[in-house]
């Protein structure tokens, strides 16, 4: 994962919400977990960012689940202290003396209390009608400390995002959309599964006969790996390629090995494969293919994404226990590092098969452009 840069006012950190969600927030309280860079008081880096409702809408955590929400949650991403971003539309900026919402005021005081409780900070909070170029901002607690916020497109976290091709979604429901189905796709393949399920059972028969059951994983893993070196970010692989992976993927070992290659320099190809069969798949296997796209989201820190994988594999398979113990990481915001013993398990995994996966860490030199013409 891609350490995101210092931030060092909070003009800065507001219009890096955007960026560090992958989408810009609407009437939401946004959880911001810092930490100080060493040998500078001013400056911070940001590890984890989390979206809840505002404290303005009916339907939302209350004061205590949201300061122990952020207890948890800094312990989880070791961070030392949680500021907080009010984005609402129905806010107005306070005069002197300070008139803040009680409602805003609460939930800030709960936040407070309870981290100075068990040793953390909350470090402040600003508030935001919306984030954009030119918004107005302020400390809902000393109106003296007010601004107007900079083109959020331009944060350093922004600009890096770009870089790496990772877009920045207006609303959560436009980022959701990458999971959507595509029902004419889904059709042509779930029309060339049961063949394709016959073939693959036919291969598994044979090995067995023969006395080595693991040449079919062998195969299936060597298949996978092939289809992610030719993929092109230009085009769709062919129905019967995206049949023949989703029967792949059934077998748990073969899907194991993928997450080894989520650590290797053919990370991104693989997962735009798996974001094309998320969407292509009929239930149950659409399962496989949402739980490695939400790890790969997970390790790169981006709870919000992995959510919402998790959601659809779920959606399509509610027995599913590696979206349920993913789903359990994104709720405990556990960190990327931890999650790279599954990487760790992956590439032994294949190493055991005696397969080339790639296993390079995945923000390596060697990390593939998926457009590169010279590939």
């Amino acid at each position: 994962m891609h350490s995101p840069p210092p931030i060092a006012d909070p003009a800065d950190l507001i219009v890096s919400v955007p960026a560090m969600l992958g989408f810009t927030p609407n009437r939401s309280l946004v959880l911001v977990f810092v930490k100080r860079e060493t040998g500078c008081d001013r400056v911070l880096s940001v590890p984890l960012a989390v979206r809840t409702a505002s404290p303005l809408e009916q339907e939302r955590l209350s004061d205590t689940e949201i300061a122990d929400l952020a207890a948890r949650m800094c312990r989880q991403s070791d961070a030392s202290a949680v500021l907080a971003v009010l984005v609402d539309d129905r806010q107005s900026r306070p005069a002197v003396p300070v008139t803040t919402d009680d409602r805003y005021g609460s939930v800030l005081e709960a936040l407070d209390t309870h981290l100075d409780s068990v040793g953390l900070k909350f470090g402040g909070a600003w508030s935001v009608r919306v984030i954009a170029t030119d918004a107005a901002w302020w400390n809902p607690f000393d109106p003296r400390q007010h601004g107007h916020l900079p083109d959020p497109a331009r944060s350093p976290i922004a600009v890096g995002h770009k870089a790496i091709g990772r877009p920045i979604y207006r609303t959560r429901d436009e980022l959701a959309a990458f999971v959507d189905i595509d029902l004419a796709l889904r059709d042509q393949v779930a029309a060339l599964l049961p063949n394709a399920a016959a073939d693959a059972q036919q291969r598994l028969a044979r090995t067995v006969r023969i006395g080595d059951p693991d040449a079919y994983t062998r195969q299936a893993v060597w298949q996978v790996m092939q289809t992610i070196k030719a993929f092109s970010a230009n085009s769709v692989p062919a129905p019967q390629t995206l049949a023949n992976m989703a029967v792949a993927l059934r077998d748990t070992d073969v899907r194991d090995v993928m997450f080894g290659v989520a650590a290797g320099v053919h990370a991104d190809r693989a997962e735009q494969l798996w974001t094309i069969l998320t969407r292509a798949l009929p239930d149950p296997d659409r399962a496989e293919a949402a739980t490695l796209l939400a790890f790969h989201a997970l390790l790169r820190g981006e709870g919000v994404r992995a959510d919402i994988a998790v959601d659809a594999a779920l959606a399509a398979d509610p027995e599913h226990r590696m979206a349920y113990l993913l789903g359990v990481a994104v709720a405990t915001a556990i960190p990327p590092q931890r999650m790279r013993r599954l990487c760790r398990a992956g590439i032994e995994a294949a190493a055991a098969l005696r397969i080339d996966i790639g296993a390079a860490e995945s923000d390596s030199h060697t990390k593939e452009n998926l457009d590169d013409p010279n590939r």
